[in-house]
């Protein structure tokens, strides 16, 4: 059964203001004070606004290899990537506008979070008989996340989209749809000299429709000339805005995306690099040119349905009686159904009969049986799940006798858990690890699965935590005694991972994985602002430039708080 959600115009009083606040299960964090503002003590009449343009279709590698006038002059002044990544999702239905796309861009939230999947913008829940208490999850979008903090503040969103308008951005100030991308620019300019909006979006169809007719190429001449013409109604946007009468007095970031791109044959909607490569730029006129290249990363899904093992007669991964084991494993969770990592029960991720990684509830855990000569069972957790980023989890054991276990528990490469146990373990472990195949809270996506016969000192797991793709020069290789990446290029036959390490078992899935691409969002990697920017990363940087909360469960992060220095000018 399918709930839709009410959405109360900005138009309103106080009081309901308030209860909608109260009502809300989101959580909000109060941010610091944004470092670019302007102190109370000197000027408080500076008000920061954005425009938002979307270029629905536009593949960003061939945006960047033609690129236009407008575009190309943005660029010395922002934070920008034609590397962006778009949805990790299947359209079955090309006929229909983008639901999805436009979901996780206006929600900060990822396909599989929000499971919106046509334009009537009401999340596909498949509802369990066995729990007829379960709702279903919407997500506020932008421009009510913006209204619940700033409750006077006014949008703009013009887009041709007519599901989009009335199902999703219903709760705007005032929603347009456009007939034509020339009617949405002529719509967008009388706001720019009349109005005063804290935020506007305007989409154009142009490079969308002539991809789709033929093709997603820079050798389709319909389709690079709607990018120049799209272009050009971007300069006379900023032109506007320039000769604003409180310019002076108006900061605006100017965000320019697509959603989505396609492919030469004119399909779009599926997994493959060219449907998903995008482009994002930030630009703020005092920003400083910074091209943001990231990196990705493969990974493998695991949930019920999907499951993988490895064989070990010879006991090679047994953590039992007297042996030493290090195993880590870089992992992403996705949300349940209901939003959120939690839900009850108890059930294996990875796991063999002498040591395993459970979760229970929104926790992962690591369990180590007491064994035939041991008293105690370790049962341990590593961390309670609060986002889809990618971490690291990495487990040591080591028999200080053949009655005692030390072992440490590391979180991206910080100790969790650093004990001794009187925990044997079991005299012989020949079972297989299992990974998958169980119904676990929330499904989970492995990207890299390492096990080494040693226990590790904290520096080398520290070390280790953010490196993926281990060679043969590592200092530690020679313990490496079974290493699996989940990639394209290591799966043999349909159903095989090779182990990278001669000689030892390959890993089978129990049917064909799915494999999926994601921006590598490991701690150091979000760390030193070399990013992928994803779907999902719009609406935190939008919250941020107009000094409203973020929310703590949302699947996209705040990055240009980085640059936020670059934002004082005023004050110097």
């Amino acid at each position: 059964m399918k709930k839709k959600e009410i959405n109360i115009p900005i138009i309103g009083s106080i009081t309901l203001m308030l209860l909608l606040l109260i009502a809300s299960c989101t959580k909000y964090e109060t941010p610091p004070a944004v470092a670019g503002d302007i102190p109370d003590s000197t000027d408080n009449s500076i008000k920061r606004r954005v425009l938002w343009i979307n270029i629905d279709g536009a593949v960003g590698s061939i945006v960047k290899s033609n690129l236009p006038e407008n575009l190309k002059g943005m660029l010395p002044k922002s934070k920008y990537t034609f590397e962006a990544l778009g949805d990790n999702r299947e359209i079955t239905d090309m006929n229909k506008e983008d639901a999805t796309t436009w979901a996780t861009l206006l929600t900060g939230m990822n396909a599989s979070t929000h499971k919106v999947k046509d334009d009537s913008y009401i999340p596909d829940l498949i509802v369990n008989p066995g729990t007829p208490e379960q709702k279903v999850k919407y997500y506020p979008n932008v421009v009510k996340l913006i209204n619940q903090s700033r409750p006077n503040a006014k949008s703009l969103c013009i887009t041709p989209h007519a599901g989009l308008n009335a199902n999703m951005l219903n709760n705007t100030y005032r929603t347009v749809t456009s007939t034509s991308d020339e009617d949405g620019k002529n719509l967008l300019i009388k706001s720019l000299e009349e109005e005063n909006m804290d935020f506007t979006l305007v989409s154009f169809a142009g490079m969308f429709e002539a991809g789709k007719s033929a093709g997603f190429s820079g050798n389709n001449a319909s389709y690079i000339t709607a990018l120049n013409k799209i272009d050009g109604y971007i300069g006379e946007c900023m032109a506007k805005i320039k000769a604003r009468k409180n310019a002076a007095k108006e900061d605006w970031l100017i965000i320019v995306t697509s959603g989505q791109g396609g492919k030469e044959d004119g399909t779009w909607g599926g997994l493959s690099d060219q449907e998903r490569n995008t482009l994002c730029i930030f630009y703020y006129d005092h920003y400083s040119s910074v091209e943001i290249k990231g990196k990705t990363l493969y990974g493998a899904l695991f949930d019920k349905n999907n499951s993988a093992y490895v064989s070990d007669p010879n006991q090679i991964y047994s953590a039992g009686s007297g042996k030493n084991l290090s195993v880590e494993f870089v992992t992403r969770f996705e949300q349940g159904p209901s939003g959120g990592y939690d839900g009850s029960g108890w059930e294996g991720m990875i796991r063999k009969k002498s040591w395993s990684i459970h979760r229970q509830n929104a926790d992962v855990i690591f369990r180590m049986e007491a064994g035939e000569n041991g008293i105690s069972a370790i049962q341990e957790s590593f961390a309670n799940l609060q986002n889809s980023l990618w971490h690291s989890f990495q487990l040591g054991i080591e028999a200080s006798s053949k009655t005692t276990k030390n072992y440490v528990q590391l979180y991206d490469g910080t100790i969790v858990r650093k004990k001794s146990s009187n925990t044997a373990g079991y005299n012989e472990d020949k079972n297989n690890i299992e990974i998958g195949g169980t119904n676990v809270p929330t499904p989970y996506y492995i990207s890299e699965l390492r096990i080494w016969d040693t226990m590790f000192d904290d520096k080398t797991y520290s070390d280790l935590s953010n490196q993926l793709n281990i060679t043969n020069a590592h200092p530690q290789y020679k313990h490496l005694v079974g290493y699996w990446k989940f990639s394209p290029d290591q799966l043999v036959d349909g159903r095989t991972i090779k182990n990278l390490i001669e000689g030892k078992p390959d890993l089978i899935f129990n049917n064909t994985p799915k494999l999926a691409s994601f921006a590598n969002t490991l701690p150091a990697q979000r760390k030193s602002g070399n990013l992928i920017i994803e779907n999902t990363m719009v609406v935190p940087q939008i919250l941020y430039w107009l000094n409203v909360g973020q929310v703590s469960t949302m699947d996209g992060f705040n990055f240009l708080e980085n640059f936020s220095h670059q934002e004082e000018w005023r004050q110097e």
